[in-house]
């Protein structure tokens, strides 16, 4: 592997659980203000949604990319090792158009939020700019699938004697 890929492997990781930790602490320091001094922070509250948003779509894109995210096997161990390969292929690249079409119409919603203007309500930030994550993302876990259906592809394509 590159030291690019390397890097930016590293720095996908680490961001993901620096921002989960950013979003632990924000959530104790809600819960300690508001309990203790009787103390909100809207802005904070607001701030957390979208972080919450971009963490799990971060999140799933780095699932995808270890083979950790969630899918249904109990077939697929029944089958031989070709046709278990092509059931796979199919199953990632329907996981790919689904995040596809999600990306699509991640597209559609942030054009239209920009072009109205509208704003988060504490934060003042553009609303397009807190949906970005989903478009963003539901592209990086698209092509990640499309990846994974390629290499499926190719072990189903193998010759029986190499598999």
């Amino acid at each position: 592997m590159s030291t690019f890929r390397k890097a930016f492997a590293s720095f996908e990781e680490l961001s993901i659980g620096g921002l989960l930790l950013l979003l632990a602490s924000a959530t104790t320091f809600q819960v300690i203000t508001r309990y203790f001094f009787d103390t909100t922070y809207d802005w904070l509250a607001e701030a957390s949604r979208y972080l919450t948003m971009l963490a799990a779509f971060a999140g799933a894109g780095l699932a995808v990319k270890h083979g950790a995210h969630f899918s249904m096997e109990a077939v697929i161990h029944f089958l031989p090792e070709r046709p278990t390969h092509a059931v796979k292929t199919l199953a990632y690249l329907i996981s790919t158009f689904v995040m596809a079409v999600v990306s699509y119409q991640a597209y559609i919603q942030i054009s239209k939020l920009a072009k109205y203007g509208m704003t988060t309500a504490s934060l003042g930030l553009p609303m397009w700019v807190a949906y970005t994550p989903i478009l963003v993302f539901g592209l990086v876990i698209s092509l990640r699938f499309l990846i994974e259906a390629g290499k499926a592809l190719r072990a189903a394509l193998k010759p029986a004697a190499e598999n």
